[in-house]
Order: structure tokens, then C-alpha cells, then sequence
């Protein structure tokens, strides 16, 4: 899976909203503001960043150039 990676939380949602729209999702109609808002939610990273799967975004060429296969998720409790 292709993931881009944020330095906050805002921005990875941020982008999350950006998809939300173009995808006419229930949450972005108009006088709504309830349903799907997102095709997929940011997660922390170990490392304190956000990581998003684009799996299925309309990337443009610069964001198909910064993804990464993969993140380094935070752990558990009892890991």
C-alpha cells in the first residue's frame, strides 16, 4: 500500500478532506455534514508523524513521488 507521510495531524486531514470532496462523500454535501467524510482516516506514526493510505486517491506527481510502502505504526500496549 502507498502511504504519504505528514508532520501533523492537520494536514494528513487536510488531504483526507481534499479526497472526501472530490468523492462527493455524504459528509461534504451540501447542508449535511454527517456520513462518510473520509475514504481512509490518518494514523500515527512511531515516530510522531501521520501516515495516510492513498491507496485508492487521484494522486497528482508529486505526491506519487513522496509515497512510501509503508510506516512504522505505533505500538501497542504489552509490545
Amino acid at each position: 500500500m502507498p502511504y504519504l507521510i505528514y508532520t501533523n495531524e492537520e494536514d494528513a486531514n487536510a488531504r483526507a478532506d481534499e479526497e472526501g470532496k472530490e468523492l462527493n462523500f455524504d459528509y461534504w454535501r451540501e447542508d449535511n455534514g454527517i456520513g462518510t467524510r473520509w475514504l481512509t482516516a490518518p494514523v500515527p506514526t512511531a515516530e510522531g508523524e501521520w501516515a495516510l493510505d492513498v491507496t485508492d486517491y487521484d494522486l497528482d506527481e508529486q505526491e506519487e513521488a513522496t509515497t512510501v510502502p509503508s510506516y512504522n505504526p505505533v505500538p501497542s500496549e504489552g509490545e
